[in-house]
């Protein structure tokens, strides 16, 4: 069973702010992603955890699965359970939620200890820096990411190279995403109009927007 795992971590609250996102194999962890995000609070570094998650899960195209995360708020939001009333923070969760809702995912709160890894990535992003590990690709041994330092994002790189045209780096792809016509070059995009190139270009769209200096 495929089971994802989300958490963020905020130092200040708003103040220096990391993603932690793990996907998990019949209990066994196949990856896991530690993302710095700059500065926001905890609840918007939560819902760009759950992004940076649901935009994995999309590429992998898995559908259907739990997401759990410790966040009494951002789960019962997901779910509709309660509205979103801070326009700030709508604004950033816009995309997330849709693309939850577009995979399927059943989102469930779980408590804090049983959510111990993604928390322990979400703190590695703010003392370490970015940090990805993919176990499902190796098929190797379920090694600490502390012995395993292959540093990036979930994309390598997200670039605007126009009004509303960005860039984003897929592996040893390259998509362009075009915001005002909600498409992107990928297959999804071309077809759907939805793939997780676009979601990864609004979620950096919301965080330069709280963070006017951040690239």
């Amino acid at each position: 069973m495929i089971r994802g795992h989300f958490d963020g971590a905020s130092r200040g609250n708003p103040g220096p702010a990391g993603a932690g996102a793990v996907i998990y194999d019949d209990g066994k962890v196949i990856w896991r992603c530690a993302e710095p995000l700059g500065t926001h609070t905890n609840n918007e570094a939560e819902y760009l955890a759950l992004g940076i998650l649901a935009s994995e899960l999309k590429r992998r195209g898995l559908h259907g699965m739990e997401i759990c995360g410790d966040s009494r708020l951002v789960i019962s939001q997901v779910t509709g359970k309660w509205q979103i009333r801070e326009p700030r923070l709508r604004e950033l969760a816009s995309p997330v939620i849709s693309l939850v809702r577009e995979l399927g995912a059943r989102c469930l709160w779980v408590p804090r200890e049983q959510n111990s890894e993604a928390d322990r990535m979400s703190n590695k992003a703010l003392d370490e820096g970015h940090f990805t590990e993919d176990l499902s690709a190796s098929g190797g041994s379920e090694a600490d990411p502390a012995e395993k330092t292959r540093p990036e994002s979930v994309f390598s790189e997200i670039l605007q190279a126009a009004p509303g045209i960005w860039i984003v780096s897929d592996g040893n792809e390259r998509y362009a995403v075009d915001l005002k016509h909600g498409c992107c070059t990928c297959a999804a995009g071309r077809k759907e109009g939805r793939c997780p190139h676009i979601t990864a270009v609004l979620m950096k769209k919301a965080v330069q927007k709280h963070n006017p200096g951040q690239n």
